[in-house]
Order: C-alpha cells, then structure tokens, then sequence
C-alpha cells in the first residue's frame, strides 16, 4: 500500500472528465488516477451540460488506494467554552490522518457514512461524477478503494449532496439538481427528489446497466425536493429531506419500492412541512441527524447560521397540495410543526452528527468542527485543516471522520 504525505495529495490529483459519445463510457480502470466521468462542468449544481449520450459514464472499478498518509497534524484541544473544552469531547482530540484522497476517485466528497450491515465499508458521496467510492478497511493497511457510478446516476444521483443508510441493507441519496438529464440532456424541470438504493455490491450500479431491462439499479425515487441538500433516515422506508429549491423540510416514505430498475412509485407518501423554512446554499449541504429516542430531527442549516430541531411527530395536514408528479395518494402540506433553533450564529453550518447524546456540528466556512449538548450548550470545538469541511461520521473505532469536499479527502481525527 502506498502512502503519501496530506501535502503531496491534498489538491495535487484530479479526475479527468470527458464527454461520453453514448451508451455506458469508459469504467475505471484499476490503477488509474483519472476517468471518463461525463460532460459534467456544472459542478454548483445548478443545470450543469449533459453529455448527449443515453446514460452516465457508468461503471464500476478498483483504483489503487494511497492508505492512510503518514503525515498527521495534532488537533487542537478546542475549548472555547466554559465547560472544559475539547477535554470534555475526545473526539476532538487526536491527529488528522488523510485516509483517502483524489488518488482513490474522491472528486468533492460530500458525504460519508459507514455501512451498518458491513462496518468494513465507508461510503462517500461524489458531487462531480454523481456516484460512489466506496473504502474498504478504510484506515488499515489493507484499505482499498472502488468508485461505482450508476448508468443513469445523472437522474438518479446528479451532484449527489448526501446519503443515508436505512433498513436491510439500503440507502437513500439526495442530489443538487434541477434535473437536466433524463434519458437524455433537457432544460431543468425539478423532476427531481430522493432516490433509494441497495448497498449490495451485487446490485448497486451492477444491474440494469444499460442494457434497456431497467433503468439502472436504483430501487425507487420520489420527485419534489429539486436542489436537495441533505437526508436522514426515520425507519422502514422513510427518509427526511432538505428540499433547497422550495425551502421547506420534507418527509418521503418509499413505501414498498419497485425493485432495481422500476418506475412505478404511486404507492408513496409525501408531507411537505411547510413551516420548516430553510436557507439553502448553493454547494454547501445541509445535513440532517434524527434522534431515535427522541424523534427529533436536527438540520444543519447553512443559509441561516442555525443548527434548527423539528419535533417529527408535530404538526397536522393542511390538505392535498398540486403537482402531485408521482401520482402518490397523500402529496400533503403539513402545518404547525415544532420548529426551533438549537443552535444560532454559525457561519455555514453543514456537517452534522448525534454521537452519544451529543451533536458535532462541522462549519463549512471556519472548517471548524463543534460540539454540543442537546440542550445547545457548546462543548468544544477543533479546527480542522479542511478546504471545504461537509459531512461527518463516527467510525466503528469511535474516532470522527469528515468529508472534505474542497479538498478531495477523507479524514480521520485519531484519537
């Protein structure tokens, strides 16, 4: 396994991307630093060009993985606050070890998060190339990395801003795009919403490739959050989203979903909460936390400076709203809900986790990373050497792990 210093890779390796001519594109090659990844230069993602090509640049493939880098910076202490600081959050406290880089496929990681069912897997969502590069014993000598994209991730996965992993074996994913890409390139209609997605490997962008059985492997999606900066899992099927075109939070239950490749998705429920206002930013995600026990739901807010906190079982129907695109039996507007601010004054708000009865909040604009009580009592906080600083995790090692979007890299605060 090769090992390189944060400076050699932090910005040093990118991906080349080039227009696919049809069909599927080139899949990765193992070992290789660059690949075909589409005609994608509309990475804010705004309506960025399509290709004219019938599906994404598809495919799946090994890169040879750079490791963990020998070069670590000590974090901070933290510690601003009055109850001890970082000596209080052990998180806080360690080195930043670059677990992976541009070298593994990176190209601005939004989002992380580690499989429940295969702990030994860490997800991460690309914006640039609309898919996945999944680490294998991420951190470890025997760390590897692979980069899956759907055949047709550019309207099921375009500028993909967040995951989540739900029940059996699933995830859902929420994308930055208007939709201009379905089938084939188009002018931006919101068509556009949260997508459900096996996590086996023998699924996920390996079925319906192309072949006109399906259209890709995803195993559903619902249509009204264009521009959707984050997602969080309740239970079953259902998936809270940040919808940024229309600045509300909505709720979407999948339901029982199609199957890889579907496209009947009339059994699904939709309530649009629409007095859970939120401030989108364009390139910065908003991501959600939900809290089991309690069942609220924490949403970093970046438009706003406010971490805000919505009581989910709050609030009462308003009725049946129009454009019901999926043609679903409840598209409602809900009222009334709880919706309160935790936490105010943040610059960019983006990364957020609940770990052990508290909430680490990553600023995407200071690159700091801050801990609090639920009660929204700072903690303490760390700052981190991140470029663009978005989503956050803990790893099944108990150390905390973000994305950094800016940067390219996958980082581990080591304890």
């Amino acid at each position: 396994m090769r090992r390189f210093s944060a400076i050699s890779w932090g910005l040093g390796v990118g991906l080349s991307a080039c227009a696919s001519e049809g069909g599927g594109g080139t899949p990765w090659v193992h070992g290789s630093a660059t690949a075909s990844l589409g005609d994608d230069d509309g990475g804010d993602g705004e309506a960025g060009d399509a290709d004219d090509g019938e599906g994404s640049d598809a495919g799946t493939g090994g890169v040879d993985s750079a490791g963990p880098t020998s070069h670590t910076t000590g974090a901070s202490d933290g510690g601003s606050s009055d109850d001890g600081g970082g000596a209080d959050v052990p998180e806080l406290v360690g080195s930043f070890d670059v677990i992976a880089t541009a070298q593994d496929g990176l190209s601005t990681p939004r989002d992380l998060e580690f499989a429940p069912a295969h702990p030994d897997q860490l997800w991460t969502a690309n914006q640039d190339f609309h898919g996945m590069v999944i680490l294998y014993d991420p951190g470890t000598p025997q760390q590897s990395a692979e980069v899956r994209i759907d055949y047709y991730a550019k309207h099921f996965m375009p500028y993909v801003s967040g995951l989540a992993f739900g029940e059996g074996n699933t995830m859902a994913t929420c994308a930055e795009s208007r939709d201009e890409w379905n089938g084939a390139p188009q002018p931006p209609d919101d068509f556009m919403g949260p997508t459900l997605w096996s996590a086996d490997l023998d699924i996920f962008a390996v079925v319906h490739q192309g072949d006109d059985t399906g259209e890709g492997s995803h195993l559903d999606m619902l249509h009204q959050s264009p521009l959707c900066m984050g997602i969080a899992h309740e239970s079953g099927n259902v998936y809270w989203a940040y919808d940024g075109l229309n600045g509300h939070l909505v709720r979407y239950d999948f339901k029982s979903d199609h199957g890889p490749g579907g496209g009947d998705h009339s059994d699904g429920s939709i309530r649009r909460y629409l007095n859970a206002v939120i401030d989108r930013v364009e390139g910065v995600p908003g991501h959600l936390q939900l809290d089991p026990d309690t069942r609220l739901l924490y949403v970093a807010d970046p438009g706003s400076g406010n971490v805000m906190v919505l009581d989910v079982d709050s609030g009462a129907s308003n009725g049946p709203l129009s454009g019901n695109w999926d043609g679903v039996g409840d598209y409602s507007g809900w009222d009334g809900a709880s919706w309160t601010p935790l936490v105010g004054g943040l610059s960019a708000p983006s990364g957020l986790l609940l770990h052990e009865g508290r909430l680490f909040v990553g600023d995407h604009d200071t690159a700091e990373i801050i801990a609090f009580d639920l009660d929204g009592h700072e903690l303490g906080r760390v700052s981190t050497p991140a470029v663009g600083l978005m989503g956050l995790a803990i790893g099944p090692d108990g150390n905390l792990w973000y994305a950094d979007g800016g940067g390219d890299e996958i980082v581990r605060i080591t304890r």
